[in-house]
């Protein structure tokens, strides 16, 4: 029966697909979602461990990943199967967890943690950061905790209001720092705690990582999943972002993920010293979802072991920019719309009809991606206010919105999928309507057109959300001395562990918080 199942699995899924930059050439044909792993033709609980059957991944050259012409047939897609995983998984996780065997008309919309919300918090497993704020909690609600040294420096063994990839806020319209958070699944918690099943060897602390190279020299490899969709699970690391909704400021938190919270932040963090314990609404804003992928088999052809990256935003972040890059166009060699390696990629076409959460259509300013300016020399660099707007604290200085904008063009295809899981879900009334899949990026050998400027290690060759990685959405990592680069595998491929000879940490950064005072990236923030 199971073997059957696959099949049916096998064949479904192959009848679809997806893409990612929107190209010149225009294709009439439109993929297929694939709602369920488990053959449900609605949306379900089900979390796949892969993409299922994908025949041009077989192929060792000839594919220009996303670059070339869009698909215009199932045969020739190689990306949907990527895509609907994505979805899945979406989907799955943000599951009620009381409800995972419930139909979705329930478990989409009950009340409760969802399914990811029961993974470890990094804190669980690497502690905590040297300062914490102390909160009292007579309603038992989520504690997002913002730690630091004591000292006005954050650090990032919490909760944190900082983005890793350049050590810069993102402010909201309201006035709020964005929150951001980092969990694992038990597969990837128990491989950090004891890989290969020796807890001596904990990637958690610096004395364990100095055991595990002595055994592994070449550095961590995660637990992968397996090779079809209704495998085991492989490693799972979900970033989220949160911002602070404000009925009164015109949020409408129905169109959010929400859950009541409350906000701790220690003092030498805060203007004027007194720690804050906000009890506020926060909305989910954006959602990386990771998932370790097969090793090299003949089933999955020629991708690469670097991880599924799967990348979901609120659909009112952020407007896209006048001129996108779609790479046919010109992008990167265009003059008019070249913003490759620059900080901002021009003016955004915002939509009169949406309150957008990272962009303010009445503010005047000109510059868009543009991080705010610190505060003064001394920290903290970005205080938080006593009280809400919780930005503006100390100084004015700290209270420039970046005017955020998507930089790239979401792929034909991926739009039209999109499309499909949205009014699918629109059928059960759930917010999660309200959100869409940026792309999906998985590692593949791909043969870059002639003057394309892009890395050719993943498809697609950029990828950042607008809340996780505003400000590097444009760098393509080609110069050292610039941020970036705004690839998922790109940038994480530079992952370490904490202890010399600093081996692989097989793209995840977590194992970095062994050594939290220098976990984070450096980034020159001169740039800004």
């Amino acid at each position: 029966m199971k073997k059957l199942l696959l099949m049916s699995v096998m064949l479904l899924v192959a009848a679809t697909a997806v893409v990612f930059h929107q190209s010149a050439a225009q294709s009439n044909y439109v993929p297929r979602a694939v709602f369920c792993a488990i053959l449900s033709s609605n949306p379900c609980s089900f979390v796949p461990s892969y993409i299922g059957p994908d025949p041009l991944l077989k192929k060792s050259n000839g594919y220009s990943g996303l670059f070339g012409p869009p698909p215009n047939s199932v045969a020739k897609d190689v990306q949907t199967p990527f895509d609907n995983m994505a979805w899945q998984m979406f989907v799955g996780l943000n599951w009620a967890a009381s409800a995972v065997k419930q139909t979705p008309a329930i478990g989409l919309t009950a009340k409760g943690l969802r399914v990811w919300q029961k993974y470890r918090k990094v804190s669980a497993l690497f502690g905590n950061s040297p300062v914490t704020a102390k909160c009292t909690n007579a309603l038992a609600l989520p504690v997002f905790s913002i730690g630091s040294d004591g000292n006005g420096n954050t650090m990032p063994n919490n909760e944190e209001y900082f983005q890793a990839s350049t050590n810069l806020p993102l402010i909201d319209i309201n006035g709020n720092w964005t929150i951001f958070e980092r969990r694992v699944n038990d597969v990837e918690a128990q491989y950090l705690l004891a890989p290969n099943g020796q807890s001596s060897q904990t990637l958690t602390t610096k004395t364990g990582q100095n055991k595990f190279i002595l055994s592994y020299p070449k550095g961590a490899s995660f637990t992968a999943s397996g090779p079809t969709p209704l495998s085991k699970q492989g490693s799972i690391e979900i970033k989220t972002a949160w911002r602070i909704l404000d009925k009164s400021a015109g949020d409408d938190p129905s169109r959010y993920y929400t859950q009541s919270a409350i906000v701790a932040v220690p003092g030498d963090l805060v203007s004027g010293g007194q720690q804050v314990c906000a009890t506020v609404t926060l909305g989910l804003v954006g959602m990386h979802i990771i998932q370790r992928n097969p090793v090299v088999t003949p089933r999955n052809g020629n991708l690469l072991p670097q991880w599924i990256w799967a990348s979901f935003e609120h659909v009112d972040n952020a407007p896209i920019a006048q001129a996108p890059c779609n790479v046919r166009n010109g992008c990167g060699t265009n003059v008019s719309t070249n913003w490759i390696n620059q900080p901002t990629c021009g003016s955004a076409a915002p939509s009169g009809s949406v309150r957008y959460s990272f962009y303010n259509q009445n503010s005047g300013v000109q510059g868009t991606n543009i991080g705010p300016a610190p505060s003064g020399t001394s920290a903290p660099h970005y205080p938080w206010n006593s009280k809400a707007p919780y930005a503006k604290g100390g100084t004015t200085s700290a209270t420039a919105m970046p005017q955020a904008t998507r930089c790239w063009s979401i792929y034909q295809t991926t739009a039209q999928l999109n499309t499909q899981w949205r009014n699918a879900l629109a059928k059960f009334n759930t917010p999660f309507q309200n959100y869409m899949l940026i792309g999906t990026q998985w590692g593949g050998t791909v043969e870059p057109e002639e003057g394309n400027p892009l890395p050719a290690n993943a498809v697609p060759a950029m990828l950042s959300n607008i809340t996780l990685e505003t400000y590097i959405q444009n760098y393509t990592g080609s110069n050292t001395n610039l941020p970036g680069p705004g690839s998922c595998i790109g940038c994480h491929s530079g992952a370490t562990l904490a202890v010399k000879p600093f081996p692989t940490a097989d793209f995840s950064f977590l194992p970095g918080l062994a050594e939290p005072g220098t976990a984070r990236s450096k980034i020159k923030t001169a740039l800004y």
